[in-house]
């Protein structure tokens, strides 16, 4: 028995359509984050962007793939000399932390890669305030709590 298209989840639909869901990703992101240049390899998205701050360069990398598990996007930093940890909101696997995944969703399957992009530059801004403070001082839910 086939399933029919309307009837898979939006995280189906992403994976079944892939090149199409992979695409439109890139051309809306291109299209309104100039910093960023992405490029589709095999069924995933990567894109290549630097921010600077306060004389600090923020080298970053993004890469989308309906099929990773939980959230379709990771994104790295590499900057020399990061302080890389729950404090500064990186991740375990070290991409960054950006929202939250079940809080943050809304109801949303998935958050679409065009809304996530503007809170890399909120983490390079909060990320300055700690080295400046020693602190947090964005909007943040605690990483040892659901």
């Amino acid at each position: 028995m086939e399933i029919m298209d309307f009837m898979l989840s939006p995280k189906e639909r992403a994976q079944k359509f892939w090149a199409g869901f992979l695409y439109k990703t890139l051309i809306e992101c291109e299209r309104k984050f100039k910093w960023i240049k992405f490029e589709v390899h095999g069924k995933s998205l990567e894109g290549k962007g630097t921010l600077e701050w306060n004389n600090r360069k923020y080298d970053f990398t993004i890469f989308c793939s309906p099929f990773l598990q939980g959230r379709f996007e990771r994104i790295t930093v590499e900057t020399k000399n990061l302080k890389k940890s729950f404090d500064t909101h990186f991740n375990a696997d070290g991409t960054l932390c950006l929202y939250h995944p079940i809080k943050d969703l809304k109801g949303r399957p998935y958050i679409e890669l065009i809304d996530v992009i503007p809170w890399i530059s909120e983490w390079v801004y909060y990320y300055d305030k700690y080295l400046e403070h020693k602190v947090w001082i964005g909007p943040e839910h605690p990483h040892n709590s659901n």
